[in-house]
């Protein structure tokens, strides 16, 4: 089926995938002991952050596509979106570890806990001795910070030499930049895939290959893990760009073909940036004991996803109820 475009049904399925992605290596990519596919596929999994942040370029760039860059309606609008959600999973989760499960934040932070969670509420504490905080997973928040913050500048100069910033961007990823330094080319990718609609452009090439793209795209998927994995210079998080960007075209394959598939991840995808917040929380540091009782990896999977989505659902609907939505 022709892809007409690069839509946010595609784009927030691409999110479900990602999400998936993000919980099986989270879960797993400690645990040899799960078996030796469960091991490798969780350190595969790793490849989630590369697929947010392209998403993220490309959703950034799509919005403004075809209007003039207003930078104080762009950082009112997206930053503070951003950091508005980011502030509600945490009024909610942070009280809950300190009242109920043990998790107090001076036994987190230690001195200054007060001082520490407000430099890690405003998303800055990788860069700091503040480190990983209250929850691991939101190191994450440093570094979109940091990519809102520098997109619309990114944007022009993509707009401006194309394929040639590309490059260089990928040059960075061996620049002495603190924590951005892996994730300016992907970032940069992704708003050059929308400058010139390069996912549309991608799929019809595969398209006029008939069946054989699929040969063609597992070829290149397997060759990206193995590399990333075993390669030289551009491998690891490094290698995930593209990396990424196959299990998108593959994602895009299936939601192209079933309706089912599709409706399933982006209902996953609409909810994931909720999910990626505060899924740490469930299963690691507050309830960790009962999820993994489950035992088969499968099923640790499926209940933590299940209540995952439970739970973000129940946030969405408080969020109704209060008029946040209206007020962000």
């Amino acid at each position: 089926m022709l892809l007409q475009k690069f839509d946010v049904s595609i784009t927030n399925a691409s999110k479900g995938m990602a999400l998936m992605l993000i919980l099986w290596h989270h879960l797993f990519y400690e645990k040899p002991e799960m078996g030796l596919v469960v091991y490798q596929t969780a350190l595969l999994a790793k490849v989630c952050v590369g697929i947010y942040v392209v998403l993220s370029g490309y959703g950034l760039a799509e919005s403004i596509k075809h209007k003039a860059l207003d930078l104080g309606a762009f950082y009112k609008r997206r930053v503070m979106k951003l950091y508005m959600n980011y502030w509600f999973i945490a009024l909610l989760f942070i009280p809950i570890g300190t009242l109920f499960m043990g998790r107090t934040l001076e036994g987190v932070f230690g001195e200054h806990a007060y001082f520490k969670l407000f430099i890690q509420m405003l998303g800055i504490h990788m860069y700091t001795d503040v480190g990983y905080g209250y929850n691991a997973t939101w190191w994450f928040m440093s570094l979109i910070v940091v990519l809102y913050a520098i997109f619309p500048l990114v944007f022009k100069l993509t707009a401006k030499f194309n394929l040639w910033f590309v490059a260089f961007s990928a040059l960075l990823l061996f620049a002495d930049i603190p924590l951005v330094n892996d994730w300016i080319f992907p970032f940069t990718m992704g708003i050059y895939l929308s400058q010139h609609n390069g996912f549309v452009r991608l799929f019809a090439w595969l398209e006029k290959q008939g069946k054989a793209r699929f040969v063609i795209l597992l070829v290149a998927t397997v060759f990206f893990a193995w590399y990333r994995q075993n390669g030289y210079l551009f491998d690891s998080v490094r290698a995930d760009t593209f990396f990424g960007i196959a299990l998108i075209l593959w994602t895009t394959e299936l939601v192209l073909v079933s309706e089912y598939a599709k409706r399933a991840l982006v209902f996953i995808g609409v909810h994931s940036f909720n999910i990626f917040l505060f899924h740490t929380f469930i299963y690691y540091y507050y309830w960790g004991s009962f999820i993994y009782s489950f035992q088969s990896p499968i099923l640790i999977f499926a209940v933590l996803l299940g209540l995952c989505l439970v739970v973000s659902v129940g946030i969405e609907t408080l969020k109704q109820k209060i008029g946040f939505n209206k007020l962000i």
